[in-house]
């Protein structure tokens, strides 16, 4: 080669690498590389499609491809021998194994890869481009040059939970395999089902697969546990777990089985009780969510016991990994046992959590002689024994931190970022959700590689992983609602460079994928055509200013304030709108045609002399939820509402909170909500006294109550208590709430005084 084309080839492979992909390409998720050319490649037309390489495989991937772009877009391409074929299919070894290269011309579109993986993406990128056409016939002149970030790109269906038919699994893998994902995570046991057939132990899904009840609401909804009386049953057979092993496969996904131990392990102990410790409360399956402290005792015939379960496990997926779980287990058993014991002593184990590590070890052991590798959460290293698994850090970074510190490989599924069974959108009108919030662009702005690696460490993140946990998704459509579009934004955190990720960019781009979603009947999240409310006080102008947004793009917000629905003749938005009374808001997003994308989204705002002021608190109050309390909640102009914990704080009785009202104020009455949840330790308040100051020390009472509520009948109920007060003048206003001290006869937590839960205070 002259010295001439060697410089000319090393420009071009670094052009390749540093250049970031053209801001118009409207693929999910960003290619490494980009270049769009002027003209396009008619596929209605030109429609032979041919593989001119090595292996057999691709073949498959192709018949694939045919069929989905039939069924989705009545786009008919043909296998063709003949090398005169428009879509040509060529090996180029010198790319990595997911790696592909893709050319569009006017008359010929011609892909590149080393292996059968690459094809297959180079051919979800074809897909994309076929859907961003509005006639879907054509492909734009491109050219496409791409590889992964990360080689684990992961997602989580919980089994455990809920079983789902096997055809909703396969269509949840069509799903994640458009997107480039390439792990499925399937959690196949749990304290409330055990999903998977196991020859030498039929009782675990003969049995262990069945729970007479499942629970209804949340789970501090109710107490006692409402429960909705029918049986939930369940489980995979060998048979279906090879065919579906095989169908992940042709689609370039693995399937991680997860085998829950030593803790959530209550499906197995229920009816293989022998591995338990020798004592136990009850055995049968929970019918929600929660951890039971029935875990399985590390005794020989335990590891025995295992040993058989994963070898059929392993004999079943042919994945390096097995995922073992590892987290959540509680050593209340382990303490009060004297085997555990007794071998704490023995393998001079300092503790129940080095034993924990000990148990983890000896499963490890087990996986290395079947020749698979672990995954476990990040509670496996609590123990601080050496272990060689790969740690899934959950409880946020720190545990996928200490383990790429440690040279375990890590993959980060943060519960900030990467669980989404949280709300991505107002749980007041959102289906249940477990809790927590996570919004699309949380998800997507997410960087899984922590700031506080070095450079060699961070080579120990394999990537990311979204997470559907299950307790309160039974059914495809449920897990769809949680799943998408959140799980678009993994795949592009997992796939693209940094570099090339570009937030508005992406929101732009998912418009075409909902339409992709309509065809396959996917029941995502509209809240992407919906508008954003929000309130709060604006000191500048010293009132209280609403705001309306939508992140979907070319639309409008219409939005009316009288409480009457939102039409396309209502006003449009184009800026705060600020209130001076109770007020309710209902707001539509309409589109470039002026046509309504989804139904109104309504939202009440409160505003009132307390509304937008500060205040102080003589004890703190603690979240309800996984919401952090926000320091504005108790005047922020929102009230709570059930059955999330949203808009609500606990805090102890007795509490004094002294609100500064800015200036002298007449007050002549205070309102708040108050609830009971017994569940969370939670009861109405019982009575409240009212002072007012004018210089913030001498205090004056101006009113006082206590107050009743109905017979409790075990739901969680929310009552507005009013107080009325002689009409005085004042600046800051102090109000002194107790709490109740005579409890419920089935009070859950007898010993324990019960804290006041409480939302908006209205001062009049």
């Amino acid at each position: 080669m002259s010295l001439f084309k060697l410089c000319v080839a090393n420009l071009v492979a670094l052009f390749w690498v540093v250049v970031p992909a053209v801001m118009g390409a409207n693929i999910i998720p960003q290619p490494s590389y980009v270049q769009e050319k002027q003209g396009t490649f008619d596929l209605a037309h030109n429609n032979n499609i041919l593989y001119a390489g090595k292996h057999p495989e691709v073949n498959q991937i192709i018949d694939n491809f045919m069929e989905q772009v039939l069924g989705d877009y009545g786009l008919s391409l043909q296998a063709n021998k003949s090398k005169k074929a428009g879509i040509l299919l060529q090996d180029k070894k010198s790319l990595d194994e997911e790696a592909y290269e893709l050319s569009v011309a006017a008359n010929k579109v011609v892909i590149k890869a080393s292996a059968p993986a690459g094809f297959f993406y180079a051919l979800r990128t074809v897909n994309q481009l076929i859907l961003a056409d509005e006639n879907h016939t054509s492909l734009p002149c491109i050219l496409v040059k791409d590889a992964p970030r990360f080689s684990y790109r992961g997602f989580l269906i919980d089994a455990g939970r809920y079983y789902l038919p096997l055809k909703d699994v396969k269509k949840a893998i069509d799903l994640a395999a458009n997107y480039k994902l390439n792990r499925f995570h399937w959690h196949l046991t749990d304290d409330q089902g055990w999903r998977l057939e196991i020859k030498k132990y039929p009782r675990l899904t003969e049995k262990g697969s069945v729970r007479s009840n499942s629970t209804i609401g949340t789970w501090d909804q109710y107490y006692p546990r409402h429960y909705d009386g029918k049986e939930h049953s369940g489980y995979y057979t060998q048979d279906e777990i090879r065919d579906i092993v095989r169908y992940a496969a042709d689609r370039q996904i693995t399937i991680v089985p997860e085998i829950e131990m030593p803790g959530h392990a209550l499906a197995a102990l229920s009816v293989y009780p022998e591995y338990a410790c020798s004592f136990h409360s009850s055995l049968d399956l929970m019918a929600g969510a929660g951890i039971s402290d029935q875990v399985y005792c590390p005794k020989p015939q335990t590891f025995r016991f295992i040993k058989d379960i994963l070898t059929e496990v392993a004999s079943l997926f042919p994945g390096e990994y097995i995922h073992i779980g590892g987290d959540e287990c509680p050593k209340t058993s382990w303490e009060q046992c004297e085997d555990c014991q007794a071998l704490i002593r023995k393998e001079s184990l300092k503790d129940e959590f080095e034993l924990h590590a000990y148990f983890i070890q000896q499963v490890e052991k087990i996986a290395e002689g079947l020749g698979r590798k672990l995954i476990g959460w990040d509670e496996v290293l609590e123990g601080g024994l050496p272990l060689k698994a790969t740690v899934m850090s959950w409880r946020g970074e720190a545990g996928g931190i200490k383990a790429a510190q440690l040279g375990n490989n890590v993959i980060m599924t943060p519960n900030t970022y990467c669980y989404l069974d949280y709300y991505q959108e107002n749980p007041e009108f959102a289906p249940l959700a477990i809790g927590g919030f996570i919004s699309l662009e949380q998800v997507y702005d997410y960087e899984p590689i922590p700031e506080a690696l070095t450079a060699e460490e961070a080579k120990h993140i394999m990537g990311i992983q979204g997470n559907i946990w299950g307790e309160y998704v039974a059914t495809i459509e449920k897990f769809e609602y949680m799943a998408f579009p959140r799980l678009l934004a993994i795949a592009e955190v997992a796939w693209s460079q940094p570099g090339n990720k570009n937030r508005e960019l992406f929101i732009s781009h998912l418009k075409k994928e909902f339409s992709f979603f309509r065809k396959r009947n996917v029941n995502t999240c509209r809240e992407y055509f919906r508008p954003r409310i929000q309130g709060g006080w604006d000191s500048e102008k010293g009132m209280y200013a609403v705001t309306l947004e939508t992140i979907c793009p070319d639309a409008d917000i219409r939005y009316t304030l009288d409480g009457s629905e939102p039409t396309v003749e209502s006003d449009i938005y184009e800026g705060p709108v600020y209130l001076t009374e109770n007020t309710c808001v209902k707001a539509v997003v309409t589109d470039k045609d002026n046509q309504i994308l989804e139904a109104p989204t309504v939202k009440n705002f409160l505003v009132n002399k307390a509304t937008g002021c500060t205040y102080t608190l003589s004890t703190d109050a603690w979240s309800l939820d996984w919401y952090p309390v926000k320091p504005t909640l108790f005047t922020d102009g929102v009230q709570g509402f059930t059955p999330s914990n949203y808009e609500w704080a606990a805090i102890a009785s007795g509490v004094e909170i002294v609100i500064d009202l800015k200036k002298n104020t007449t007050v002549s009455g205070v309102r708040f909500g108050t609830m009971v949840a017994p569940i969370n330790s939670t009861l109405p308040a019982k009575s409240m006294i009212c002072y007012l100051s004018k210089d913030g020390k001498e205090f004056r009472q101006i009113g006082e109550s206590t107050f009743s509520y109905p017979v409790y009948k075990g739901e969680k109920e929310i009552y507005h208590n009013y107080v009325k007060t002689d009409k005085k003048d004042g600046r800051y206003l102090k109000l002194v709430i107790n709490g109740q001290t005579e409890l419920p006869e089935d009070y859950p937590y007898p010993n324990a005084l019960p804290s006041i839960a409480l939302d908006e205070i209205e001062v009049f």
